[in-house]
């Protein structure tokens, strides 16, 4: 009896497992996972991926010779010819109270300014609201494009404009005390001094950052740049020992600067000498230059690769420290709707995609008209009733998938 209990208990499980995997089954097939993607305009760019070297008119300048040198100016600073770079001081404790003292007389100048502005003054909060609306955006928009120097001065203007509406909506700031304060301060510490100063024989713009291949080619043969010379220059930079703590920085002494590249001859069938195109710099965010092709674009019949020269007269303290960067060639941009490759169907003899409409799937026929290994751009027609609209949700990923059928 015990054994016939055993056996119909084995025999009820196998049923239960036989109608799970059914249910499973049925299941599977009514409830296939797919995955959607909005239809947004997008823009895309046929493009040029390359690695650049960059070649200026520069030299490096290197510090003096005893004591402790510093800049003076700024990185993206203009120097003019005779003008001072760096300061020479005995030690580092000269150095250092050189700069609190500096410091002093900055922050003392500051509220000096703003004292003379508040006297008499007969703004409203109104204005003065307007204008720390507008600096905050000032300041929100140097931030994101990371120049330093902008971000400071920015900053400085809207601590401007709060200060002078707390005093006229009557909150305590009281810049006499802090006005003394600061010249006791600067009477302590006495009126300090370098030892020296470096001056510049020519004009410029200084840059802190030095790499010691500042002098590596001839700025004046940089367009006659080969493809052996363009991969020895990188070559080079790859084995380069990174000692350049004997260089104060580098002055920069023509707006004019070149990336030089190797490319593909096929890449630039398109493109001619004397073209101008944007250049994206992939590893700095959203950089994107103006630049004009000099050489490289009109290859010799046959050959397999070509030495693309572009050239920039745009110049700031964060481009003066490229060497060496990958870059994106944009030779056109084309509007559409991007989605993966495997989005794109072939029904009745009709390319599109598939949409999903309230639990239905519906094809919408589209025109390809640009694609890559990943991903299409197909063309966006608000008038053609039986294509793509903005904000279909486009079936990237499906079983099955057939005009009209419904997904629960």
């Amino acid at each position: 009896m015990p054994r016939l209990k055993k056996d119909n208990l084995a025999i009820i499980i196998a049923a239960l497992l036989i109608v799970a995997y059914i249910i499973f089954q049925f299941y599977s097939v009514s409830h296939i996972e797919i995955e959607t993607q909005t239809a947004t305009l997008s823009t895309v760019y046929e493009k040029i991926d390359a690695t650049a070297m960059v070649i200026r008119d520069e030299h490096t300048v290197e510090g003096g010779t005893s004591g402790v040198t510093v800049p003076c100016v700024n990185d993206g600073d203009k120097v003019k010819v005779g003008g001072n770079m760096a300061m020479n001081f005995s030690s580092s404790d000269a150095a250092e109270s050189y700069a609190q003292y500096a410091e002093i007389q900055r922050q003392l100048k500051y509220y000096e300014n703003l004292e003379a502005m508040t006297v008499g003054q007969v703004a409203s909060v109104e204005m003065l609201d307007g204008d720390i609306a507008d600096r905050a955006d000032a300041y929100v928009r140097a931030c994101e494009k990371s120049a330093p120097e902008t971000v400071a001065t920015r900053g400085s203007e809207l601590n401007d404009s709060i200060l002078r509406r707390q005093m006229l909506i009557g909150e305590n700031v009281d810049l006499v005390s802090i006005i003394q304060d600061l010249r006791q301060r600067a009477d302590a510490l006495g009126n300090k001094k370098p030892d020296r100063y470096i001056k510049t024989k020519e004009s410029g713009v200084f840059s802190s950052y030095a790499d010691g291949l500042e002098q590596q080619v001839d700025y004046e043969k940089a367009q006659e740049l080969s493809i052996d010379d363009i991969k020895r220059i990188a070559k080079e930079y790859d084995e380069q020992s990174g000692d350049n703590e004997k260089y104060l920085g580098k002055l920069i002494t023509s707006y004019a600067w070149y990336f030089v590249c190797v490319v593909g001859a096929d890449e630039v069938m398109d493109l001619e000498d004397g073209d101008k195109v944007d250049v994206a710099l992939k590893d700095s965010g959203d950089t994107v230059l103006k630049m004009q092709i000099v050489s490289g674009a009109e290859p010799n019949v046959g050959d397999e690769e070509t030495a693309l020269i572009l050239k920039s007269s745009e110049m700031n303290s964060s481009l003066a420290t490229l060497r060496k960067e990958n870059i994106e060639i944009r030779i056109r941009s084309r509007e559409g709707i991007k989605v993966p490759a495997a989005a794109l169907h072939v029904e009745d003899g009709k390319k599109g995609v598939y949409a999903l409409i309230a639990s239905q799937v519906r094809f919408r026929e589209a025109q390809v008209i640009y694609s890559d290994e990943d991903y299409v751009l197909l063309a966006f027609d608000p008038d053609n009733k039986d294509g793509i609209r903005l904000y279909d949700k486009i079936i990237t990923q499906g079983k099955g998938l057939s005009d009209g059928r419904v997904y629960t």
